[in-house]
């Protein structure tokens, strides 16, 4: 569950054959279009929303990465330059671009990404031979990206000031839901499935020219026209096809009985567009009904599965759609955890409370839970709820001389009113003395669980919830709302000095039935407890925000992969990456993991390509402690505490995971970007015994030199030659960069993310350069550059 798994390139890009054959057969279809022009169309129409791309990156990584070297582990700089030229033509034109990532390899797509993973050992072993052979890089037709292209990339535009997002699920939905939703003027990709989805347009990153902003669209009226159905009908089309639900295995059948019968049939055509037409004339044909789905559902060889057409429908439906071929009360999955990621992503004031409230013995103490609860569809999510009264949380926040406060609540009466109704927002302004009427009664929680972490409006989750703090109980509190909503507080509020909660500010609903309550009183507050899922929640908030590295995966399934990196299986003296850092990766399981009281921490599945494995089945990985000094902090220190000890803490705990927390004093002494960069020269060295002298000099001679060099200095540097051994350990160094960010994030960011990135620390062609000095034994003067 990493967003590199999809490294090589995405294994199926929509319905096979279908962008082929709209560019072949429907050339109407794809039209030419002005992105200028679309953007201006768009701002006189809307004139208070800018014009929108949302952008499929993973479809796009290839086209982007246009340096000429790409064999020597990648030109980070030239590529940067280069991402950056993208974004600002666009913003040129005025138009602002949201990028998405896949964050996930799905299940059903696990024996495909293998199949793909087997396939790229391949190409890499030819490669290698090549290399050998011909001691330069091989032409275009055996192009592969630079190892861990689509991690940095999205780091790169994250960097550059763009929106990025990490997905919960495969990016295409997503993708086409947000263009949707947000009335984008259209979508950049190369996917076919962005033809089957009803959002908005769909443009093509192929047929892109940049200079010019103008780009191919391709049109599902068009295509619908030519394939005699229409829009409603394509959901089914391309199930008819084969996705990922429906296997094309079980559809051999079928395709060859609308074959025997269409009139459509076209001898100038390959086999596969024959299918598309053939299948597209038999589904014209159909009602548009359920009960023609069901129908097909029983024709159709679908073993014992009977549902796999249906889910296969409801796979393409947008938030807010129905379709005649799916009964309305049949849930999209899909659309649940959109709702989840659109809940967990919005922007939302976040205010600290530094005090709590004592009601008859019990505290008020807020958690994000409830604040994050507080949604139009709770009631659906957690019927068990409906027998509360009210869930009350206030949200305090400073105002010169006074507090002006504000309560959320759910509305949920044993009788009368209507559930979650919402009315407008109680704020009422207090000065020391706080007068109320409240009735507390104390409530268990046990659904916490599924709640996301708010993140406030221009500022990272991380630095969110740093102080925050959780409490096993929260409170039952029934208000008495005057004629204008207020609530009149009787006592003192009294400060405490413990770490601050942050809540969020949302409407107050609307409340009938309310009684009026005791006093305020005074008291200690309550110890403070640290919910385990927390973590799970701040990392999924990361991960979705593009902040962290591989932790939510860990904590929410404890799984992860990688997929395949330039390395040559025939060196047999330098070990595959995945082991290599596989110890570092045992130590930062283990931070994140945290043993439970038997001393031991559940095992973490692998799915990493590496010489000798077959994929066949995870590796089942066991946490290993690290050795600090006192013993490993807690997330709830590494992620959430302040202090200068506590930066100490997270830095000697990250050392520690790659077996360096003796040499702190010495690399805290360097720059943070050269720091990083031994760190891991240092942890390689220990690791593969095979290195030499000579290569560590080249490593050493990369960081020294590589500072103070342009873009455009490095893409001028020539090769004479390319060393496959070379080849080989760039591409173990970038893999040892993406531990570094792993680590950093499990260790609440000793280190900047952008000083580990490897436009700051490597470039393929120079470190090829330092290498071959190296080995043939050149002067320190000339390794150095004179410096």
């Amino acid at each position: 569950l990493l967003s590199d798994c999809c490294e090589f390139r995405r294994s199926a890009m929509g319905v096979r054959g279908l962008q082929g054959f709209v560019a072949r057969v429907c050339p109407d279809a794809c039209q030419t279009v002005d992105l200028r022009e679309m953007a201006e169309k768009h701002r006189i129409e809307h004139p208070d929303s800018p014009p929108v791309i949302v952008v499929d990156a993973m479809s796009c990584v290839r086209r982007w990465y246009t340096p000429e070297s790409w064999v020597c582990g990648g030109q980070w700089r030239e590529y940067l330059a280069i991402l950056e030229d993208f974004i600002n033509a666009f913003m040129a034109a005025g138009i602002k671009l949201v990028f998405y990532f896949d964050g996930v390899v799905e299940e059903k797509k696990r024996d495909e990404w293998i199949k793909r993973r087997m396939k790229n050992t391949e190409e890499i072993t030819r490669l290698f031979q090549f290399i050998k052979t011909h001691r330069k890089q091989p032409g275009k037709e055996m192009f592969v990206l630079p190892s861990a292209l689509p991690t940095f990339t999205r780091y790169a535009l994250k960097s550059l000031g763009q929106k990025t997002v990490c997905t919960l699920q495969e990016a295409d939905f997503e993708v086409a839901a947000y263009g949707l939703q947000h009335n984008c003027i259209g979508i950049l990709g190369q996917d076919s499935d962005y033809l089957i989805y009803n959002t908005c347009p769909y443009f093509s990153i192929e047929n892109l020219r940049l200079d010019r902003l103008v780009t191919v669209m391709y049109s599902r009226e068009v295509l619908c026209r030519v394939l005699g159905i229409s829009l409603t009908h394509l959901p089914l089309f391309a199930c008819l096809l084969g996705n990922d639900i429906v296997p094309e295995s079980m559809l051999e059948g079928f395709w060859h009985k609308c074959l025997t019968a269409s009139p459509h049939r076209n001898s100038s055509y390959n086999r596969r567009a024959n299918i598309l037409l053939s299948v597209a004339n038999y589904i014209s044909k159909l009602p548009c009904s359920y009960s023609s789905l069901k129908h097909l559902e029983e024709i159709l060889p679908l073993g014992s599965d009977k549902t796999l057409l249906c889910r296969g429908v409801n796979s393409y439906l947008l938030p807010g759609q129905q379709s005649p071929w799916i009964p309305p009360n049949i849930t999209n999955c899909q659309m649940l955890s959109l709702q989840q990621q659109s809940t967990l992503c919005q922007d939302k004031e976040i205010f600290q409370v530094t005090f709590f409230l004592k009601l008859r013995y019990h505290f008020i103490a807020m958690t994000s839970y409830w604040a994050q609860k507080c949604t139009s569809h709770v009631l659906y999510d957690f019927p068990c709820l409906c027998n509360l009264c009210i869930d009350l949380v206030f949200t305090l926040r400073p105002q010169r001389s006074a507090i002006s406060w504000s309560v959320i609540c759910l509305a949920a009466p044993h009788s009368g009113g209507v559930k979650g109704s919402w009315a407008k927002n109680a704020e009422v302004e207090i000065a020391h003395e706080l007068n109320t009427a409240l009735q507390v009664g104390s409530h268990q929680s046990g659904v916490d669980r599924e709640n996301p972490l708010p993140c406030p409006a221009g500022h990272t989750a991380f630095d969110a919830a740093r102080g925050l703090v959780g409490f096993e109980r929260t409170l039952l509190v029934k208000l008495l709302i005057q004629q204008h909503p207020k609530a009149l507080l009787s006592a003192v509020l009294n400060p405490f000095s413990i770490q601050p909660v942050f809540v969020v500010k949302v409407a107050l609903t609307q409340v009938q039935n309310l009684v009026e309550i005791d006093d305020i009183c005074p008291g200690p507050p309550l110890k403070p407890i640290m919910p385990s899922y927390f973590f799970e929640q701040l990392a999924k908030e990361q991960h979705v925000q593009s902040e962290n590295y591989c932790i939510f995966n860990i904590l929410s399934h404890g799984e992860i992969e990688c997929s395949n990196s330039l390395e040559d299986d025939y060196d047999t003296e330098i070990p595959g990456q995945a082991l290599i850092y596989r110890p570092a990766r045992q130590h930062i399981y283990s931070i994140l993991l945290e043993s439970g009281r038997g001393g031991t921490c559940p095992l973490v599945k692998e799915w990493f390509v590496y010489f000798g494995n077959p994929l066949k089945q995870p590796d089942l990985i066991q946490p290993v402690r690290p050795s600090v000094t006192g013993g490993t902090p807690n997330l709830k220190t590494l992620w959430l505490a302040k202090g200068p000890d506590v930066e100490k803490q997270r830095y000697s705990t990250f050392l520690a995971c790659f077996h360096l927390q003796d040499e702190m004093e010495e690399l805290q002494a360097l720059e943070a970007p050269v720091a990083g960069f031994c760190c891991l020269l240092a942890y390689l060295m220990m690791q593969v015994s095979s290195l030499s002298l000579e290569d560590l000099n080249a490593f050493l001679a990369l960081i020294l030199c590589l500072k103070g060099k342009s873009a455009a200095q490095l893409t001028g540097l020539q090769l004479a030659q390319v060393d496959s051994r070379a080849v080989h350990l760039g591409a173990v160094l970038i893999r040892g960069l993406t531990t570094l960010l792993m680590a950093n994030s499990a260790c609440g960011f000793p280190f900047r993310m952008d000083d580990l990135m490897p436009w700051a620390l490597f470039d393929g062609k120079l470190f090829q350069e330092k290498y071959q000095q190296s080995h043939r034994c050149c002067s320190m003067e000339e390794l150095l550059e004179g410096n």
